[in-house]
């Protein structure tokens, strides 16, 4: 499940409007990939982290429930659990800071509450998550593309990760690389609809491309 409300969206909005003005990229791609970098940012206050041991039997009833209603309460909860730092209540404080930050578009302020974060416990996998989605937003791919790679050796099962590593593939040239990071998304959560369609347009744009 993507965790956005009418405010997020609106923040989100004002990326696409202000690159495409700006001509940093086309606002047809800022477009199609907003949808997918809403699973990157999450608001919740659960005292739980990414360590937590409920994280393995959620990801079994993820690949298997039977309805995208069923598979969104359930991601919902793995978001949760990745979004709260357990040991340190004032960590967990300060990455809702960070999200609020980034939401309200002070991407500088936000980078430096997750990197302050990334410091203070570097296994703080969602800390790398969320600094990847501000780099994303600043056009910073490549740095982006290292954090998310921090998030994945932490939490491999990171499908918000994985579809925004998709994202930065693609607007790197990379479309091969897309394709494989969003397949891999897919695996671990199939109900990202917005990933099978980005899924579904590499593949017939990869048509006929010699592998």
């Amino acid at each position: 499940m993507f965790f956005f409300n009418s405010s997020s969206i609106d923040s989100i909005m004002i990326f696409v409007t202000y690159f495409s003005k700006n001509r940093i990229l086309p606002r047809f791609v800022l477009i199609a990939s907003t949808a997918i970098m809403l699973c990157l940012i999450g608001t919740h206050d659960v005292k739980s982290d990414q360590r937590n041991p409920e994280l393995d039997n959620l990801f079994s009833k993820l690949k298997t429930a039977k309805t995208n209603e069923d598979g969104e309460l359930i991601s919902s909860r793995i978001w949760q659990i990745w979004t709260t730092h357990s040991a340190d209540s004032k960590l967990s404080k300060q990455m809702q800071m960070g999200i609020e930050l980034m939401q309200s578009g002070q991407l500088a302020a936000a980078n430096e509450v997750f990197s302050y974060l990334i410091q203070q416990d570097k296994q703080f996998a969602e800390a790398w998550n969320k600094r990847a989605t501000v780099l994303f937003f600043m056009g910073e791919f490549e740095k982006a593309k290292h954090d998310i790679a921090q998030t994945l050796a932490l939490e491999s099962n990171h499908f918000g990760a994985l579809a925004g590593l998709g994202m930065v593939e693609v607007h790197l040239g990379n479309h091969e690389a897309a394709l494989e990071a969003y397949r891999h998304a897919a695996l671990i959560n199939p109900h990202l609809q917005d990933v099978k369609k980005a899924i579904m347009r590499l593949e017939e744009k990869l048509k006929g491309f010699p592998t």
